[in-house]
């Protein structure tokens, strides 16, 4: 940040002084200093190793597992899967349902078509085999007997569809 106006000089602050310069090799060397300084740092080295022991020692009474890197990983990794393994049990597909229904339905009107074509085409052919007997299966049956309902109920839904018809009410009231 710029200052504007006078400025005044401020004191220098003082450098802390320099170590002395190391002797020449073989001058001034003393070997009670030396053996002085090496057990001091070998002191210094034991308190320090005595500490993280200790330290090491606190931790693992406080959480044995502490020092589990693998396992608390594993175990983050697993609480994030899980959900999603869960998620993909419980999704199922919200139109298969209705697009299953309306696919019944295609195919039954195919069929009632089908059938009716069929009709049809035994009428025409019906003089050329009048003399014979006609044999119907007790499963043919029972799928015309279905088809019958069927279209009974697709008209009575037709019937209340345009009763319940929006526009058709509103038409008749105008």
């Amino acid at each position: 940040m710029k200052k504007y106006g006078l400025l005044l000089r401020q004191p220098q602050q003082k450098k802390p002084p320099r170590p002395p310069l190391p002797t020449a090799l073989g001058f001034g060397e003393e070997e009670e200093d030396d053996v002085e300084k090496e057990i001091s740092r070998q002191a210094a080295k034991k308190k320090s190793l005595k500490d993280i022991e200790d330290t090491h020692k606190k931790a693992l009474e406080e959480d044995p597992s502490v020092f589990d890197y693998d396992g608390v990983y594993y175990e983050m990794k697993q609480k994030i899967a899980q959900p999603k393994a869960l998620d993909r049990q419980k999704r199922e597909s919200k139109y298969i349902k209705t697009l299953m229904g309306k696919a019944e339905e295609r195919k039954r009107q195919h069929d009632v078509i089908f059938e009716k074509n069929l009709a049809k085409e035994r009428i025409k052919d019906d003089h050329l085999f009048a003399d014979k007997d006609k044999f119907v299966t007790a499963a043919y049956k029972r799928k015309l007997a279905e088809q019958e309902k069927w279209m009974e109920e697709e008209r009575l839904r037709e019937l209340r569809e345009e009763k319940e018809d929006v526009c058709i009410a509103f038409l008749l009231l105008i």
